[in-house]
């Protein structure tokens, strides 16, 4: 992505009216330090000229850590970048998986990464992908996490997605919830020393409830997958997409491709009136208007995701998925099964 559309992307959110008083970027998807420190450098200063001095703006790198050096780490500080590593926990579990073309393994390198931003006083959160194999041992799981002094992990299920035609946890939900159970365990015996996003989200959401918009004189569970333009994906050339930020880059057969404009031709609105967008839009509310019949957990989900239900389901236009029954239902359940032992005084 060059400097020009970096500023052009930034640009059409304030044309559109689309800003607030608060705007998050996160730079994902592939390595994104595969990029220059220098890239960096000038995109943060693009984005903030874009948006004017008003706008409070937060930048966040999810990176797999192999690259992390000290002049990163001083970019990090410079632009309080907030950080997250991409880690999946043990070697034996990372390396199935995330090794060099060449075919060796990462886990050193992201390991050394990890103490680097330590080193520098930089805080930063895991994120780590869940598999078949990692369920099999929640202990050895925490205990990589705990060890290194992670404080905060996100478990993103292994999914099917794209390319990636099936999941490794299908057939093995039961031991996915035993093995959340055992995290939930060993957080509560630590005394917050390591959180896990998936389970404290869960205290929130039983606590407070999800925020609601009105909308064509109906409330809606709040579901920024769902509503048009609350996320906006712009890809290396300026294409761009919203709802689910999966969908850039993908196929379907209804779609051929989700991308609707690009920010070198057009703003993010004026693609808003095309027969791809209508469509899209109007296959996704009809599956949020199906969870909202048939899931008992719709307050608290809003819908769905819509890239989930398209490569699980074949269509946005459904409901369940292993996806919301893994990030949703299933922590929502083993956390308030713990809740309510807890007021019986067994916990």
């Amino acid at each position: 992505m060059n400097s020009e559309t970096v500023w052009l992307a930034a640009k059409r959110l304030v044309e559109d009216k689309l800003v607030g008083d608060t705007v998050t970027v996160v730079w994902h998807a592939g390595e994104p330090l595969a990029m220059p420190i220098a890239f960096y450098d000038e995109a943060i200063v693009s984005i903030r000229e874009a948006l004017g001095p008003a706008v409070q703006i937060t930048h966040s790198i999810q990176t797999n850590a192999t690259l992390i050096n000290d002049a990163w780490c001083r970019l990090f500080k410079k632009h309080d970048i907030r950080v997250g590593v991409s880690v999946d926990g043990p070697a034996q579990l990372h390396d199935n998986h995330r090794r060099t073309r060449l075919g060796r393994p990462t886990h050193h390198l992201v390991v050394r990464g990890m103490n680097l931003l330590k080193s520098h006083k930089i805080p930063f959160h895991a994120i780590a992908v869940v598999t078949a194999a990692t369920i099999a041992d929640p202990d050895a799981f925490f205990d990589f996490f705990l060890q290194n002094e992670v404080e905060d992990v996100s478990c993103n299920i292994d999914e099917t997605e794209g390319l990636h035609r099936a999941s490794s946890l299908i057939g093995h939900e039961n031991s996915y919830a035993s093995f959340l159970s055992r995290l939930l365990e060993r957080s509560l015996e630590c005394n917050g020393q390591l959180h896990i996003r998936e389970l404290d989200s869960m205290f929130r959401l039983i606590s407070e409830g999800l925020p609601s918009y009105c909308w064509r004189d109906e409330n809606w569970p709040d579901n920024v997958q769902v509503m048009p333009f609350a996320l906006v994906t712009v890809g290396w050339n300026g294409d761009f997409c919203t709802f689910s930020p999966e969908l850039l880059g993908q196929t379907s057969v209804d779609f051929h491709d989700f991308v609707l404009g690009n920010v070198n031709q057009e703003t993010y609105l004026e693609t808003s009136q095309s027969d791809r967008f209508l469509r899209l839009w109007g296959t996704i509310i009809e599956g949020v208007k199906s969870c909202r019949r048939y899931c008992k957990y719709y307050n608290y989900c809003g819908g769905g995701a819509p890239a989930n239900k398209l490569y699980e389901n074949g269509t946005c236009f459904s409901t369940e998925t292993l996806y919301c029954r893994s990030a949703l239902q299933q922590p929502f359940e083993v956390v308030l099964r713990t809740l309510e032992q807890s007021r019986q005084g067994n916990v």
